[in-house]
């Protein structure tokens, strides 16, 4: 007789522990579930727009996530060389002679027609920088006040960009995103653990903002 009841009494038992790993592991389980609804809401998803035409060239960063965007970095890349400022940029390209060459060459067309005057907007972004959901932020415009010819742009546009991002979202789950703004490389974001850069891509008070072309 006690043996039948210590037997009923450990399965008893036995079947409140089952019972309690159930219960927890169901808990862990809607929690773990809540968690990445949450995170859903919140996720930013960070791409690079660019255009260009016969007026010009732009790129621009976007957030189309749910959630901001909290920038921890950004790298700008110029022929494959890192660079702090869009100044650089524009540095090498007036040290191009091919690019001067161009310019030269085609220096009727620019000024057919009128005065073509070019307009450089630059925009910078870094640590400190956060987007908005939706937000569109410009990081580069080179913007001519009539059409060009293609070879002028063409010339541009051979001295490659590249953007590196490193973001997170409000809940501190982090992305990188390379961006070969120009180029038919699409690069989806890449989770990280964590963003170990502190780079930012800055722009000069002293650059011309307006002048004509040569």
């Amino acid at each position: 007789m006690n043996e039948r009841a210590f037997r009923l009494d450990f399965f008893v038992a036995m079947a409140a522990l089952l019972i309690s790993a159930l219960t927890v592991a169901t808990l862990i389980y809607q929690t773990r579930v809540i968690g990445n609804q949450y995170a859903a809401t919140i996720w930013p998803y960070l791409g690079v727009e660019s255009t260009y035409g016969l007026h010009g060239e732009e790129i621009q960063v976007v957030n189309d996530g749910l959630g901001p965007a909290l920038i921890r970095s950004a790298q700008l890349w110029v022929d494959e060389k890192p660079v702090p400022t869009w100044n650089d940029y524009f540095r090498v390209l007036a040290a191009d002679p091919d690019v001067r060459r161009v310019f030269l060459q085609n220096r009727a067309a620019l000024l057919s027609g009128g005065n073509i005057s070019l307009t450089l907007t630059t925009g910078s972004i870094g640590p400190s920088s956060t987007l908005r959901p939706g937000e569109v932020q410009t990081l580069l415009r080179i913007a001519f006040s009539g059409p060009v010819p293609a070879v002028v742009l063409q010339e541009i546009q051979s001295h490659l960009v590249a953007i590196d991002f490193c973001y997170c979202s409000l809940n501190g789950t982090c992305w990188t995103k390379h961006a070969e703004p120009g180029s038919d490389t699409v690069s989806d974001p890449k989770p990280v653990n964590a963003c170990t850069s502190t780079a930012s891509i800055t722009f000069d008070t002293h650059l011309p903002k307006k002048r004509s072309a040569p």
